[in-house]
Parts: structure tokens; sequence; C-alpha cells
């Protein structure tokens, strides 16, 4: 028993001190001029993005996910089919739904307001969170949801503009609960 105590404490101790040292987040920068750059592992919420100095770099949507279109992600995709209350393969369809939306919502220059925080991914590129406002300032967020192609999830922030993220999302529960009652996107093809 005492060595597991210490075997613990031993893991413990530096993920605390880790957690008590976490860089502070840094303030929303602003990326005008951005253009999408179609990449085969891309999909409707996590993207490769040219800057206008041509770096490229992965972001990833905050709030939002939308659908897999590998079947190598079968955990993922069987929790993103039940929330919508469809099968795998439609869950797969509406992600490669939603990969053409976002393609094509950004085939003009857009902007990106990321605090370059770090998100997850199996990329050897880093990905970056992120929100996207396309060419007509609109949210891609908030079209995505509108359409019925991604799920509220994820990791929150405050917003660029101040906003606190719980006004936001209840904001997009909103779009979410309109695309519902219009059947659209995943919610068409959910049972009713």
């Amino acid at each position: 028993m005492t060595a597991r105590v210490s075997t613990l404490t031993a893991l413990l101790v530096p993920l605390l001190a880790f957690a008590q040292h976490t860089p502070p987040a840094q303030p929303f920068q602003r990326l005008d001029g951005c253009a999408y750059k179609p990449q085969r592992w891309d999909d409707g919420n996590s993207f490769h993005v040219n800057l206008p100095d041509q770096k490229e770099l992965i972001f990833r949507l905050y709030f939002v996910d939308t659908p897999e279109e590998e079947r190598v992600y079968a955990d993922r995709i069987a929790e993103q089919a039940g929330y919508f209350g469809i099968t795998s393969d439609a869950a797969i369809q509406i992600g490669r739904e939603a990969s053409e939306f976002t393609k094509q919502a950004l085939t003009k220059p857009f902007t990106i307001y990321t605090r370059w925080r770090r998100a997850p991914g199996r990329s050897a590129i880093w990905r970056y969170y992120a929100i996207v406002v396309t060419a007509d300032g609109r949210d891609l967020n908030e079209l995505l949801v509108s359409a019925g192609l991604a799920r509220i999830y994820g990791t929150r922030t405050p917003l660029p503009d101040g906003r606190d993220s719980r006004t936001y999302l209840a904001h997009l529960r909103e779009l979410e609960t309109q695309a519902k009652a219009a059947r659209r996107g995943a919610w068409g093809k959910s049972q009713p």
C-alpha cells in the first residue's frame, strides 16, 4: 500500500506543479486574408490554412465538432452519431458534407481569430484553436450548426469581441434547435 501511495504521489506532484505554472492564454490575434488549403485529412472543423505570409498551419474550430469522414475513428464516429441520433454510416456522410461545406464557405479570403492555444490531433503539424469569420462576415461555427453539420462541443474561450462563452453557446443552441426543427443536415437523418 505504501509503495502504491508513493508511486501515485510521484506521478501527481509533477502534474500539479505543471498545472500551477500553465501560462495564461494569450489575447486573440486577428489574421486577415487567410486561404483554405485543401488536404486529404481536412474536415469540417479542422483544416489547413495558408496565412498571408504563405505559412501553412492547421486550425481547429472552438465550440463545434463535425463528424469524422474516416472509419479509422470508429469510437469518435459512434459518439458523433449518438449526438445526432443517426447511424455511423450517416455520420460519415454528414462528415463529408461538413468538409465540403467548410471548403465552399472558405473559398474567398477569410479571417481567423486565435489565441495560439494548441489543439489535440494526430497530425505531425501542430494545430491551433480558432474562430473563423468568412469573407462575407459570417461565423463558420454558426453556419455549420445552422446547417445541421456540427455538434456543439469542445474547448471554450471568451470570444474576441469580449462575449462570455456561455452567451455564445446559448446562441449556438438556439441555432441547433432551429436546425433540428427544420431537419437540416444530420437532423434530417435522425429518428424524430
